[in-house]
């Protein structure tokens, strides 16, 4: 067993740049890991989150979820049975982490050291904190009406029908 020390940097729009660094059990599961992210950031975690395995260019790989979503996926691993150094055991690798698929709150996830496993610690900790992480509600995501998805351009080509053929309140009135 070795400690594994995460560096996680939250995508925001905001200027100053926020991220925690974690350290963790390598034995521990991947949900340990998603609980602990949350808990830097002072997130509820209480919403859907995915890892993904990922390369230098931040390419989303094999997915490490806390539910199969489309039940049909062969390259799914599940985050609860899934011990962290079994998907990750180089300095460098890097992850993303999806938090809430509404809102897709990012994070990009490196294994920046790995330590001899230190029993002293309560794992997983949280051992840096730069910047202020934005509030978990701070990405809005506007439900709109049914009838508001029709662009301008839809509204009046279904005037011009209108006009040409009337309204359809008596469909017998036309030879089909």
């Amino acid at each position: 067993m070795k400690e594994y020390k995460f560096r996680v940097l939250i995508d925001t729009l905001e200027e100053e740049n926020a991220f925690r660094d974690i350290a963790i059990d390598s034995s521990f599961t991947f949900d340990k890991l998603h609980e602990a992210i949350n808990e830097a950031f002072d997130f509820k975690g209480d919403q859907v989150a995915s890892f993904y395995l990922s390369n230098e260019d931040w390419d989303k790989g094999q997915e490490i979820g806390l539910m199969d979503m489309t039940g049909e996926s062969d390259d799914f691993v599940e985050m609860e049975s899934t011990p962290i150094a079994e998907k990750v055991d180089l300095v460098n690798q890097k992850l993303l982490y999806v938090y809430d698929f509404l809102s897709m709150w990012c994070f990009f996830v490196e294994l920046v050291e790995i330590n001899p496993l230190d029993t002293s610690k309560k794992y997983p900790l949280t051992e840096l904190v730069y910047g202020d992480a934005p509030a978990e509600d701070s990405k809005q995501i506007e439900m709109v009406d049914d009838l508001d998805f029709m662009m301008e351009d839809d509204e009046d080509l279904y005037g011009d029908i209108e006009d040409e053929f009337g309204s359809f309140e008596n469909i017998d009135d036309y030879d089909l």
